[in-house]
């Protein structure tokens, strides 16, 4: 589960916390930094593990983080297949974002309370961003009973609230917002979001589709597709209007 304060789970947090300890301003392979947060954060859960955790911390296609904290260098994936389509470690690259250490400020570091593993100083219980993070890149996570999702908000959208905060005014009402997305965003009456995708009809036999809802990937849809051409066309056409009626939600 995330941490509230800075939005972090604790695979993310060693990730960070061997970047920070190793100054990671210029690129490294993935593989190579995996086994770094292995030897100096007491990481036990396997180094492919660490790969899927710094390569979703390096993500910045739709749907991904607004703001990563590592810099992508090389074929982190894409839409097409929700990141699956990455490059093996061996082959990608990564550092630390240059507005990393804005966010989580050096200066902060020998104010937090760092955790101790068998003898071994590892990262803090906790960072103290000077922004939300867990508002701002969202979180889906599951924990022994629990289950948490926290959607993407607008960064600068917090700032301006947090600036409001800090002079007592009222906080304007925040969105979700998914950096690049162009679809329409839906609110219902039960404080329940909607993320509609663009498709209209060019002719009678033409659809174009120009965005997805959030979270759903290129490759899934065109199965999708494929799958309506192999019903019959009575069927087809009901599901193609469907389709128009509820712009690909």
């Amino acid at each position: 589960m995330p941490h509230v304060f800075d939005g972090l789970k604790t695979s993310q947090r060693k990730v960070l916390y061997a970047c920070f300890k190793k100054k990671l301003t210029k690129d490294i392979k993935v593989a190579q930094l995996a086994g770094y947060i292995g030897e100096h954060s007491a990481y036990h859960h396997g180094e492919q593990s660490l790969h899927s955790t710094i390569i979703g911390m390096a993500q910045n296609y739709v749907g991904t983080n607004n703001i990563n904290l590592l810099f992508p260098s090389g074929q982190f994936g894409t839409r097409r297949m929700g990141g699956k389509d990455h490059a093996s470690a061996r082959y990608i690259f990564t550092r630390l974002e240059k507005i990393t250490r804005a966010i989580f400020h050096p200066d902060d570091d020998k104010l937090l309370t760092y955790l101790n593993d068998d003898g071994l100083n590892v990262e803090p219980e906790f960072y103290m961003p000077v922004i939300p993070m867990l508002l701002v890149n969202g979180s889906k996570a599951i924990g022994t009973g629990w289950s948490s999702t926290v959607p993407q908000f607008n960064p600068r959208e917090i700032i301006s609230n947090l600036r409001k905060l800090i002079r007592k005014e009222e906080p304007d009402e925040m969105h979700p917002f998914n950096n690049g997305w162009m679809g329409e965003l839906e609110c219902n009456s039960k404080g329940g979001y909607k993320f509609k995708g663009k498709i209209r009809r060019k002719n009678e036999t033409t659809l174009v589709i120009t965005e997805l809802p959030v979270g759903k990937w290129t490759q899934d849809y065109k199965t999708f597709l494929e799958g309506l051409m192999m019903t019959s066309d009575e069927k087809k056409d009901s599901d193609i209007e469907d389709v128009l009626k509820n712009h690909s939600e």
